[in-house]
């Protein structure tokens, strides 16, 4: 969403103070928060008075406040509370990521370096992995609601047309109903599966497809499936396969064998779980350092750094690129520590033994 200078700020949303416009949109806007009783900014959700007639569009509302509640993960943005203003508007507070989303990212720098490309994808799909776990599919996978935040942690924004076969419970302890109709479209067409784009109902299959083209569009520098016009769009995405060799000779095999996997046309051909694809890119990971946190971190203050001095290249002594261990010296070194640990043990043996 872009922010917007027209809508008036309130003085006053719940118990927070409105300090800027974040963005608004068909369905509301969005504020950044002062909390003066834990001095911490949060952002507050509004609902547009005009749509709140709409019992659909308030139940799915409420649906993603519930949804956030039940979910824990440190990917996932943490609600704070859900309440009805005096004016009637619906608002829900929640945890501030300061940070860039990857649409801005890509926007900057088209193909990040591998080593970020799978600690976004690793991290995604943990974080959809306990999203499915609890029965919720995303629904708008997409780089805009995927971000970056100044310390390097990846998270997974708005989940505002979710949906969920959990049983959730929700206002006067109604179970959730299914928020939406046969044959309806919702999402970002240009990272929708091809069942979506002819009205079927998402799956978590449907979400690792939108998963794949992210990945996709990290690797290529392009997101192959944007068409010249919507409907050249949904034809891609219905009819473009993308097999191993669309990607560089020189990424590793196991990552592009499991991209093409997840952009399976037949959705029961995608991985199984977002947790089996989350284990398959930890192993193309295994020469990284287990954290990488601190890298990610240097690398988004430098495009930061970039953003603001409206330079087209990133400052390559901002960050520094993480070492990669090759797989034979880290099997030899434990092999090692191995041999020594039974030789030791044979030694002491034989003292205790005969002394």
């Amino acid at each position: 969403m872009e922010v917007s200078s027209e809508t008036k700020k309130p003085s006053k949303i719940g118990g927070y103070t409105p300090t800027q416009e974040l963005g608004s949109g068909a369905m509301g806007q969005l504020w950044l928060c002062h909390d003066k009783s834990l001095d911490r900014m949060v952002v507050v959700k509004q609902m547009q008075q005009d749509i709140e007639d709409n019992d659909v569009n308030v139940r799915r509302f409420m649906q993603e406040g519930n949804i956030l509640a039940h979910l824990n993960h440190p990917a996932i943005t943490k609600p704070y509370a859900l309440w009805k203003e005096k004016d009637g508007k619906l608002s829900l507070s929640m945890e501030f990521v300061h940070g860039l989303t990857l649409r801005q990212i890509l926007d900057k720098v088209k193909q990040p370096p591998l080593w970020v490309v799978l600690n976004i994808l690793h991290e995604i799909l943990c974080a959809l992995g306990e999203a499915h776990r609890k029965g919720i599919v995303h629904r708008d996978i997409k780089p805009a609601n995927i971000m970056v935040d100044n310390d390097g942690r990846i998270h997974l924004l708005d989940f505002g047309i979710a949906h969920t076969e959990s049983p959730l419970k929700f206002n006067k302890g109604e179970d959730a109903e299914r928020l939406t109709q046969t044959g309806a479209i919702l999402g970002t067409v240009t990272y929708m599966s091809p069942e979506q784009t002819v009205g079927e109902e998402a799956t978590p299959a449907s979400d690792l497809f939108a998963v794949g083209i992210i990945a996709s569009e990290m690797l290529m520098g392009q997101n192959i499936f944007r068409g010249t016009n919507f409907s050249d769009t949904l034809q891609r995405i219905q009819k473009l396969r993308v097999t191993e060799k669309a990607f560089d000779k020189e990424l590793p095999r196991r990552l592009k064998k499991l991209i093409a996997k997840m952009l399976n046309k037949d959705p029961r051909k995608r991985p199984l779980t977002a947790f089996d694809a989350a284990e398959q890119v930890s192993l193309v990971m295994r020469n990284y350092p287990r954290d990488m946190v601190p890298y990610t971190a240097m690398w988004i203050y430098a495009i930061k750094d970039s953003i603001k001095q409206k330079t087209d290249s990133i400052d390559e002594t901002l960050y520094t690129e993480p070492p990669i261990y090759p797989t034979h010296i880290k099997f030899h070194f434990f092999k090692g520590l191995g041999i020594g640990a039974i030789i030791g043990f044979l030694i002491c043996f034989i003292i205790t033994r005969f002394i």
